[in-house]
């Protein structure tokens, strides 16, 4: 897998995938202030993606059929080893990339599916160790009642501390160590160029989910022009490419791994 990124980050052709998160503009500027060095050196990264729409048998529910969504997404035949990992963790795992820089250095994972007769995971509980000593966590589930999208990340350096959530998404929360938390509102006061380059509306107006699609469709037309004109340089770019989707398919093997063997760190 290694060899196939850089075979292909070689070739520079433009890939997309469309993580849109990465697209708010309030991630946009958590990445800015990690790279600035706002909260420090990184030490804890906790971040999780919970759902509640399969804690029931969704899928085999007789009274309507089965849902398609539910099916196909809780079949290993259609789509792979992973469950909710694959469905939701990937994003929560993505998020924690991108806006940190960090790399994961080894990883354990207990994937649970509660439903009865359900072939796929659908609870995890999972531990990262990064590269340089940071640690992390994830929790992702789709059997948590009274959540519907609950994407949240929360950062600490020895400096301060960021968190961000995704249904709340035009506010990021900025303490530095020491002094009271800061509210930084999307197109406001403290929100960076990084955030402003991709805020479409004014700040007080909902904006996110869509929007976010929208920013990463636009930089990947950027990209394909620059391409088409033979000056492409993908770090110019910050929609996630082709590596990263790569090391999603990696965040679910290792962490099969790790649970066939009962929850044994092993190596990322």
């Amino acid at each position: 897998m290694r060899g196939i990124s850089s075979s292909i980050s070689r070739q520079q052709y433009p890939f997309a995938l469309t993580h849109n998160y990465t697209g708010y503009p309030m991630v946009r500027n958590a990445k800015a202030m990690c790279e600035n060095g706002d909260i420090g050196n990184i030490r804890v990264i906790q971040a999780e993606y919970a759902q509640d729409w399969l804690t029931e048998d969704l899928e085999n529910k007789h009274d309507s059929g089965g849902n398609k969504q539910a099916s196909w997404r809780t079949d290993p035949a259609q789509s792979g080893g992973g469950g909710c990992i694959g469905d939701i963790g990937t994003h929560a795992f993505n998020l924690i990339r991108f806006i940190t820089g960090l790399e994961p250095h080894e990883i354990n994972a207990e994937l649970t599916s509660f439903v009865s007769g359900r072939q796929l995971d659908d609870n995890a509980q999972i531990s990262i160790r990064f590269q340089g000593g940071a640690k992390g966590t994830i929790w992702s589930s789709q059997v948590a009642p009274g959540n519907e999208n609950h994407l949240m990340i929360r950062i600490y350096g020895d400096k301060g501390g960021l968190e961000w959530c995704q249904e709340d998404p035009n506010y990021l929360y900025y303490t530095p160590f020491g002094e009271a938390k800061r509210k930084i509102t999307r197109g406001g006061a403290g929100s960076l160029q990084l955030a402003n380059d991709v805020t479409r509306i004014p700040p007080g107006h909902p904006e996110g989910y869509l929007e976010g699609f929208a920013n990463i469709y636009t930089e990947v037309a950027d990209a394909i022009i620059d391409f088409n004109n033979g000056n492409y340089d993908p770090k110019k770019y910050l929609f996630p490419k082709v590596e990263d989707g790569l090391e999603g398919i990696r965040f679910i093997e290792r962490s099969i791994a790790s649970n066939a063997s009962n929850s044994s760190w092993v190596n990322f």
